[in-house]
């Protein structure tokens, strides 16, 4: 059987980090077994989905490298709901229910006082005929739950081993709400079974899910439907608390804009909670190749976005001159000698650009400078100035003479030049700076810095 596994965002806000590493795995995970991929947006929450969320979702997928083999929506679908929703309860799966919000709220809160789980009692199912007729005649608003069958169910998962699910410990599943709106847990298993998925790969906080999703599988196909299932742990905080998902920074564009490659997220999250080492892959290709879902445990990995800053800058030292023009275009790296001069000293793609400045010139360091630095500027313009041709011999002598000149050492010594002729505290070494920018350039930074 062809693998065919599913990625299934909500439109109701941009793709965050927890998302995208499930969207990565399970793409690694099926394109490794020559499977398909399939996107699914669930936008059946009309009032929080939006437009410009789902053209966000697939514009980060894309970026990310992405690639869907098929594609819909849940809001196209609403009439294959309601069918397979008919005959269930044509089968008498699915019941009536007409508590308000407010009285399950209540409900819920009562359980939890008495130390019960809040497990939803059935008590429409208690109601007399009467009553049922009571409620229509005056056209009660009503929703429907599936009914649970009493019994444990069980599933070996890839991630998580065996689990055995009693399903007398949940609620039966709402499946459509009083304004006929359907719930994911209904909608996500017909999904699911059209589209003939083999592997169902998503957060632990889904496992509920599954043991319901389970039952309701039964009972729309007319054979037992063959589903895997793999419940990846959720990724925590760097000091162990929970991850929230609503934290802004940590929305893929942000973190694009911070001038990330994509493959620097990729291979982070593609290994994150795994025994696999993080390694900076250049190719989706190779992390196809790498990749290994049995690798994954159930402790729940730590994240920061200083991981991917630190894995960013290795996968971006890797790259070459070619492949920068290629990314950024050749307005943003100067020449390949510039290239080299500031690879090893860059983070992000946000480095070249600002380099790119700072090596062209019309550059003017917007620093300020203390009168003891203006003072070793002035020495550094005289001695410059009788330096008549400029290399690695004459600018060590510079520097030394320099040093000699005015008993500035180390840092001192050498923060006041940087500062003047590239406006920044850190950067390439000095003297490959002196010679790649050359005589004439340097003095006409050090005198407008003084």
């Amino acid at each position: 059987m062809s693998v065919i596994v599913r990625f299934a965002p909500s439109p109701t806000g941009y793709l965050h980090i927890g998302n995208a590493r499930i969207a990565i795995i399970n793409y690694l995970f099926c394109r490794k077994l020559q499977g398909r991929f399939v996107l699914r947006i669930d936008d059946t929450d009309i009032t929080r989905s939006k437009k410009e969320y789902e053209e966000a979702i697939l514009k980060d997928l894309k970026w990310l490298g992405i690639y869907h083999d098929s594609f819909f929506r849940q809001s196209e679908r609403l009439s294959r709901y309601k069918q397979v929703m008919d005959q269930l309860i044509q089968k008498g799966i699915l019941y009536k229910c007409y508590e308000s919000p407010e009285e399950l709220e209540f409900k819920r809160k009562k359980a939890i006082s008495k130390g019960k789980p809040p497990v939803y009692d059935r008590a429409s199912l208690q109601l007399s005929e009467a009553e049922k007729k009571s409620l229509e005649d005056s056209n009660a608003p009503f929703y429907w739950r599936f009914k649970l069958p009493s019994k444990v169910v069980s599933w070996n998962d890839i991630v998580l081993g065996e689990i055995n699910y009693d399903l007398t410990n949940i609620s039966d599943p709402v499946v459509s709400k009083s304004d006929g709106t359907f719930l994911y847990t209904f909608s996500s298993v017909v999904d699911d079974f059209d589209s003939k998925i083999t592997h169902i790969i998503r957060g632990q906080d889904h496992v509920t899910n599954t043991a319901a999703q389970i039952a309701m599988f039964d009972e729309i196909s007319d054979c037992k439907y063959q589903v895997e299932f793999a419940h990846l742990s959720l990724l925590v905080n760097k000091d162990g608390s929970q991850f929230s998902k609503r934290i802004g920074s940590l929305n893929l564009q942000n973190i694009k804009d911070m001038g990330v490659d994509p493959m620097a997220i990729n291979n982070l999250l593609a290994t994150l909670g795994s025994a696999l080492d993080t390694v900076p892959l250049q190719t989706l290709e190779k992390l196809i190749e790498y990749f290994d879902i049995t690798k994954f445990s159930s402790n729940s990995p730590k994240f920061d976005l200083e991981s991917i800053l630190k894995l960013n800058k290795k996968v971006l030292h890797n790259k070459t001159f070619s492949d920068f023009e290629k990314i950024l275009g050749s307005n943003f790296i100067k020449s390949q000698e510039a290239f080299d001069l500031i690879h090893e000293h860059t983070a992000s793609y946000n480095d070249y650009p600002k380099w790119n400045e700072i090596l062209s010139d019309n550059f003017q360091s917007k620093l300020t400078f203390s009168n003891e630095e203006k003072d070793i500027l002035t020495h550094a313009i005289d001695l410059l100035s009788n330096i008549h041709l400029l290399t690695i011999e004459t600018g060590n002598q510079f520097l030394t003479d320099l040093s000699n000149l005015t008993s500035a050492t180390g840092k001192v010594l050498y923060m006041p030049i940087r500062k003047a002729i590239t406006g920044e505290r850190h950067g390439p070494n000095l003297i490959d700076l002196l010679l790649h920018l050359g005589k004439d350039e340097l003095l006409r930074r050090l005198k407008a810095a003084v």
